[in-house]
């Protein structure tokens, strides 16, 4: 936590939230962070999230979801070699997350909203992507580009920062210079099933999951441009019925699933039987799904409101959909 005391001099303060292994990370580690944000929000100027690196970029994309309306910055990062082994690089990404909390160097901070810093990397928090687990530069922004670079200069792309921040301003909640004003939304509901397809896998996994193990949705990882088995359809017809939101992705690395190449994925747009993931990653079309089920848990979204919101570009984490109109 960060706050300008006047000058060059910057007081930081630490809050230890939770300390275990990040492969370990729930939705209570998730809203226990969105409320300590919350509760210090008045104190700081800005928030620094320290994080292994295996589930970073889900806790990027949960906070971004949880955190509505902020003007201040919450910067997440981590290291790849943990501190106090030879060649650690996490003394660095601290002192690069404290220069883009600060950045451009004045009294307030022009950079606001939840963003990852990591090796050289400026992401946007429904953008991280861990792409190697030996590299110092260990993430990237999924199919999109950064906000900006940082070494020995802190370059910001301006486009791509205001992108960021309307998302954060969009008239529906006033903006929260102050904690009164900061909407938090921390509920998630973690009873998803994450599926990846291969040929002749059976339809029974559907069924199962959801007589036996109360999953309320499904993110698919499925073939082509979101192009499951015609075999499934019994299955998806099933999920319907039920009101059980199904994602569909590709296992593609880059790919982008829009149910508009191939007979079986447009079948599953005819018939409105999935939820296209676009260009979304798998981090942010997970921890999106789950909140959106926690709200449709309260009573304050339907079934239907859910697939239409899963597919609305609410905090950056959909590009495709509104750069070709699909």
């Amino acid at each position: 936590m960060l706050s300008n005391t006047g000058g060059s001099r910057i007081m930081v303060e630490l809050r230890d939230v939770c300390n275990l292994d990040s492969s370990n990370i729930s939705p209570i580690v998730w809203e226990n962070l969105a409320g300590t944000i919350r509760d210090n929000y008045d104190d700081f100027d800005a928030l620094i999230v320290l994080h292994g690196t295996n589930t970073l970029g889900y806790t990027g994309a949960a906070l971004s979801f949880a955190l509505v309306n902020p003007t201040k910055p919450v910067v997440i990062t981590g290291s790849q070699v943990p501190s106090g082994l030879p060649a650690t690089d996490a003394a660095m990404n601290i002192e690069h997350a404290v220069r883009v909390a600060v950045w451009p160097g004045g009294d307030i901070s022009r950079m606001a909203g939840v963003v990852g810093v990591f090796g050289s990397h400026i992401i946007p928090g429904t953008r991280l992507k861990k792409t190697t687990s030996f590299d110092y530069d260990a993430f990237r922004s999924f199919s999109s580009e950064s906000i900006g670079r940082i070494g020995r200069l802190v370059n910001i792309d301006e486009d791509k920062l205001s992108k960021h921040k309307s998302y954060l301003h969009t008239g529906l909640n006033p903006p929260a210079r102050r904690q009164a004003d900061l909407r938090v939304e921390p509920e998630f509901d973690a009873r998803i099933a994450s599926i990846t397809e291969f040929p002749a896998m059976s339809s029974a996994i559907f069924y199962s999951l959801v007589e036996n193990c109360d999953v309320r949705g499904f993110v698919l990882r499925s073939f082509g441009a979101g192009d499951p088995s015609d075999s499934h359809r019994e299955a998806f017809e099933f999920l319907k019925e039920r009101k059980i939101p199904i994602v569909v992705t590709t296992q593609a690395p880059n790919g982008t699933s829009n149910f508009q190449v191939n007979d079986t994925g447009a079948w599953l747009r005819t018939h409105n039987l999935a939820i296209p993931a676009y260009d979304m990653s798998v981090e942010s079309q997970t921890t999106k799904l789950g909140w959106l089920l926690a709200k449709v848990d309260q009573g304050s979204l339907t079934y239907d409101g859910l697939c239409r919101d899963m597919v609305t570009d609410l905090r950056g984490e959909v590009n495709v959909l509104l750069e070709t109109g699909l």
